[in-house]
């Protein structure tokens, strides 16, 4: 009987990451959207599991905002940071045929990006 508790929990677990992941990816597809010069250029080709982090403070976040890569606009609007935890997803994409890698630190509420950068 433990057994049955122990693969129906696991099966929870899975299918809540999954819906984390697919939120995840919506929100970076949307923040690239609006913040791209280019956008037409940008050609997806993975996002890796998504993870939390307690690990980046207020300081860091304003060196990302700094440290925005060229094919980005200067005047990105980020999400405020909502409390200690962050979501964080990899991701790799083409741009102008160029590979591309960045991390994404999402809020804990998934509502919107609060730092990005390039691997």
């Amino acid at each position: 009987m433990k057994r049955i508790y122990i693969i129906i929990g696991i099966g929870v677990l899975l299918l809540a990451s999954c819906g984390r992941r697919q939120e995840a990816k919506s929100i970076i597809k949307d923040f690239m959207k609006a913040n791209v010069e280019d956008y037409s250029k940008v050609d997806y080709l993975e996002f890796y599991d998504i993870d939390s982090t307690r690990n980046i403070s207020d300081s860091l976040i304003q060196v990302m905002h700094g440290r925005t890569p060229a094919h980005f606009r200067r005047d990105i609007s980020y999400q405020k940071r909502d409390g200690k935890t962050l979501w964080l997803l990899r991701t790799r994409y083409l741009m102008d045929k160029d590979t591309c890698s960045a991390t994404f630190y999402i809020d804990k509420e998934l509502t919107g990006v609060v730092a990005f950068k390039e691997n």
